[in-house]
């Protein structure tokens, strides 16, 4: 298998990667799976970085570094794309490319494009407001801690994949698009990716009822139950979530800066930024520590104490 064979679908999570997944595979010569993250379990070659383990992991890499100084005839990038292409190898027996839709690859997207230059890219972006109302809904959170294991996907995935964006506007191995274009003009949005592949469009693709190909335990939990998937459409772009998250999102609109969602292509909000004590609180969690989490409530209660005192 060759490095052109492959395709990424990369966004945040609850941005419709699932969707065009199925889409591009709705035909005899794109093969996938359910998100199979490939590529994270090497992240500690690709980016080490992404990996906290019981043992030092910087110390191990640097065993591992000064190891390599010894044999400088020891390709080792070469070696584990060679590797992982051969993990890749049985999706494409019988086609032409293999989509690994996995949407935290943004944690590592531009060490993908160093390792496999050939490989062709898919930037999905959304509204990243949209996103929390998607995942609030999806998933019937009714706390802001609950979006805690989304952290990174909220505060870095839109800035990261916009600078990717950004800097490989010109790649022609890289194409970047919004799923409100997919969902809206689904049409004309498919038939220019299938162009930019190679493939023969016909509108049949479109209804992707009879794909069973992207299936499976990981990636959007209604996809496997159509009933689920039914009754969750109207619920998922629903606007009416909670105060304590629409303060939320007003929150994480001022972190993100009206500047850039607009650069990101999201200039008319429906939700006003300001700083709100609901986004302070969820910044503050931090990463894993939910046995010191305050309740939110009495968290805000002491704020206000707080502020009476003074």
């Amino acid at each position: 298998m060759k490095e052109e064979n492959l395709i990424f679908i990369i966004s945040q999570p609850r941005s419709g990667s699932t969707y065009l997944q199925s889409l591009l595979s709705n035909n005899d010569e794109v093969n996938t799976c359910s998100e199979p993250w490939i590529l994270l379990n090497f992240a500690n070659q690709i980016k080490p970085k992404l990996i906290e383990g019981t043992f030092d992991n910087s110390l191990a890499q640097g065993a591992f570094y000064n190891y390599k100084k010894n044999f400088p005839e020891l390709d080792t990038k070469q070696l584990l794309k060679r590797h992982i292409l051969s993990i890749y190898e049985p999706l494409l027996k019988g086609h032409s490319y293999v989509i690994d839709k996995t949407p935290r690859y943004w944690e590592m997207v531009q060490e993908i494009n160093e390792l496999f230059p050939k490989a062709r890219i898919i930037i999905l972006r959304r509204n990243p407001l949209d996103v929390v109302r998607s995942l609030v809904k999806t998933y019937g959170m009714t706390s802001i801690d609950e979006l805690n294991q989304f952290r990174r996907d909220l505060l870095y995935a839109p800035k990261w994949l916009k600078k990717f964006g950004d800097d490989h506007s010109g790649n022609p191995k890289v194409i970047s698009l919004f799923y409100e274009d997919l969902k809206n003009n689904t049409k004309d949005v498919v038939s220019e990716l299938y162009e930019w592949l190679g493939l023969s469009f016909s509108e049949k693709v479109l209804d992707t009822s009879t794909n069973m190909k992207y299936r499976g335990h990981f990636g959007d939990p209604f996809q496997n139950d159509e009933i689920s998937y039914e009754k969750s459409k109207g619920k998922t772009t629903d606007k009416s979530i909670s105060s304590s998250f629409n303060r939320f999102m007003q929150g994480y609109a001022d972190y993100l800066g009206a500047q850039f969602l607009s650069d990101y292509g999201y200039g008319e909000l429906d939700t006003i930024p300001k700083k709100t004590i609901s986004f302070h609180y969820f910044t503050n969690l931090g990463p894993g520590n939910s046995e010191k989490r305050t309740n939110l409530k009495q968290y805000l209660k002491a704020v206000y104490l707080k502020s009476r005192s003074k």
